[in-house]
């Protein structure tokens, strides 16, 4: 008996290695079963029952190194539970590939089991999808296997990145069948093995010359300016803080930096004094917004997780706005000047060193500067207000304001933080100054959603180097609560720090938790406080575990978690009253800041 299927898909698999893929999240089933062979033989990988889960473990393989995973399903519905994720790489710009085996043409539209309509499964989620078909021993049927699989691979990176979906019939039976060999595709499915896949290279990225020209003309025309940084890649790091180090030297600008952004961490000591991180907290202020409006802002990267940035932005009275989101259109406030699509780090790189061949006027330097030293002197305020307010006893209980100081000192150098959305990721830009030694930020802000949180820090933990901590709310914890199987699967150190507040709080800060009249039902409807604790949780996955209620204990925890060869649940029970605390202290920085601009 002829033994194509283990043959078709071997050859698959192995142009899937040679066009990039680094490694393979595989879900059991029957259907998938060439290609599980076949793709476990070629490739690292790691086994996960869950799709859903699966699927975000390889997303955040690909969050952390920009190189996308192939995830494989059997037939049915099992795929189907990939689109939160395929959703989130789409609009996160992550390369990944989805492979789903399925059943023959003749079964479909026909009850059989675990048959359905797996064409174009996830529409526009995806940036491609291919149908690979029934293995053929045609030889053009043949060529065309590695071909596909390196066009599979380009589209998830090339035009736009996100997840390709592939979809591969295969007929019983499944399993390898041994035969007397000599068929006669065999030698060319050996040579094209040998081969490997072809090579597809996209065009260089370069900044488009107009682009260029047009952002050098308006920053020359503006020295009051604010560059702002919404979420960025962690994996592209290291070129954004030398372009963005060296463009805002030359431009005499100011870094407005959210902690996703890659820049608020790890700037050279030059450019530090510019990077500032209390502006969601400063532009509270009316007096603020009013003293302080930038002749021009340029915003690099995802949009500003920051509120008070895009209300003012959609106000009667924005400033004007360059937009530079990298390559897909963003603003969401509406109403840019002009958007510079492209490279974000040598779109800056070259209009930098247009700036310096090109320097200032004099008086167009000390106006900058003098609008620099405000936003500084508004920054130290709202700094120094915060540590006032928020200072409590260490051996007190445990609030939420603390755990980003105590998470960021805790990381050593080479360490990487993945933030979970609603109140954690607004906490980081709140609570955390900039300092000089480079973190990798870690988030989900494509859909900004709450799944797979726990999931994508596992496959961000199976591909990096040094320690991890993921910080993620209570109910962040509780939706992904079968991604601590993808942390099970780890091995290193893996700190999964879960705020707990007993439900969604992030509501009350919202203007439903502000209405006293509408108080209970925000209670019962939003919040939704769930009284469960997560020992129970750690304990079914075999993770460590320890729960803390007060600043010294979370220290130590963390301390044990960062130096464990396996991942730990960290359940941080915090005090009451933590939305009415955060209030206070963005109230007590922004009034700092607006009286040290007045005395400016």
């Amino acid at each position: 008996m002829s033994d194509l299927h283990t043959a078709w898909a071997r050859l698959f698999a192995g142009a899937l290695r040679d066009a990039g893929i680094g490694h393979a999240v595989i879900s059991p089933g029957s259907r998938s079963t060439p290609l599980a062979l076949a793709l476990a033989r070629a490739l690292p990988h790691t086994l996960l029952h869950d799709e859903r889960t699966a699927a975000f473990f390889a997303l955040g393989q690909a969050r952390a190194t920009g190189r996308p995973a192939v995830v494989l399903a059997t037939s049915g519905t099992a795929p189907g539970h990939w689109l939160p994720a395929a959703m989130e790489a789409r609009e996160a710009g992550i390369p990944l590939l989805l492979l789903s085996a399925d059943r023959p043409w003749e079964v479909q539209d026909a009850q059989a089991s675990q048959t359905v309509d797996q064409l174009h499964l996830f529409g526009r989620h995806v940036r491609a999808f291919y149908d690979l078909g029934l293995p053929d021993e045609h030889p053009a049927a043949l060529r065309a296997v590695p071909r596909i699989a390196a066009q599979a691979v380009l589209a998830t990176h090339y035009p736009l990145a996100g997840a390709v979906h592939v979809n591969a019939r295969f007929r019983k039976p499944l399993e390898p069948q041994p035969g007397p060999g000599g068929e006669p595709w065999r030698p060319l499915v050996e040579r094209l093995s040998r081969a490997g896949a072809p090579q597809l290279l996209p065009p260089a990225a370069t900044p488009s010359p107009e682009a260029v020209a047009l952002l050098v003309e308006r920053v020359k025309a503006a020295p009051k300016g604010v560059v702002v940084a919404g979420p960025l890649p962690a994996a592209e790091a290291p070129a954004l803080r030398r372009a963005v180090a060296r463009f805002i030297a030359a431009s005499g600008y100011v870094l407005l930096a959210e902690a996703t952004s890659q820049l608020r961490f790890g700037l050279p000591d030059e450019a530090l004094p510019r990077c500032l991180g209390a502006f969601d907290a400063l532009l509270r202020s009316r007096p603020v917004r009013a003293s302080l409006k930038p002749d021009l802002a340029l915003e690099i990267g995802a949009p500003a997780v920051s509120a008070q940035w895009l209300a003012l932005c959609a106000g009667h009275d924005a400033p004007e706005r360059i937009v530079l989101p990298g390559e897909r259109p963003a603003d969401p406030a509406g109403g840019a000047a002009a958007m510079l699509l492209g490279p974000v780090a040598a779109l800056l790189d070259a209009a930098a060193e247009r700036l310096e061949a090109e320097p200032r006027l004099l008086a167009e330097r000390e106006t900058a500067t003098y609008y620099a030293q405000r936003w500084q002197f508004a920054e130290a305020g709202a700094w120094a207000a915060r540590a006032d307010a928020a200072a409590t006893a260490d051996e007190g209980p445990l609030h939420e304001h603390q755990i980003p100081a105590l998470l960021r000192a805790a990381l050593p150098a080479g360490a990487t933080l993945m933030v979970g959305n609603s109140n954690p990721v607004r906490d980081l830009d709140h609570d955390l100054r900039p300092d000089a030694q480079p973190l990798a930020v870690l988030h989900q802000r494509g859909a900004a959603g709450i799944d797979g949180l726990v999931a994508g820090a596992a496959g961000a933990r199976r591909v990096l180097d040094g320690p991890l901590a993921l910080l993620l709310g209570d109910v962040s914890l509780l939706h992904d609560a079968g991604g601590l199987a993808a942390a099970a699967a780890v091995r290193g150190p893996l700190a999964i720090v879960a705020v707990h507040n007993d439900g969604g709080r992030i509501f009350e800060r919202l203007p439903i938790g502000r209405d006293a009249a509408l108080a209970d039902d925000c209670e019962a409807l939003f919040v939704a406080g769930h009284g469960r604790g997560f020992e129970g949780l750690a304990a079914t996955y075999d993770l460590g575990y320890e729960r803390v209620a007060s600043p010294a204990a979370l220290r130590d925890a963390l301390a044990c978690a960062l130096a464990a060869n396996r991942p730990m649940l960290i359940e941080a029970r915090v005090a009451d009253g933590g939305s009415a605390t955060r209030a206070a202290l963005l109230s007590a920085m922004a009034e700092a800041g607006a009286a040290a601009v007045s005395q400016a």
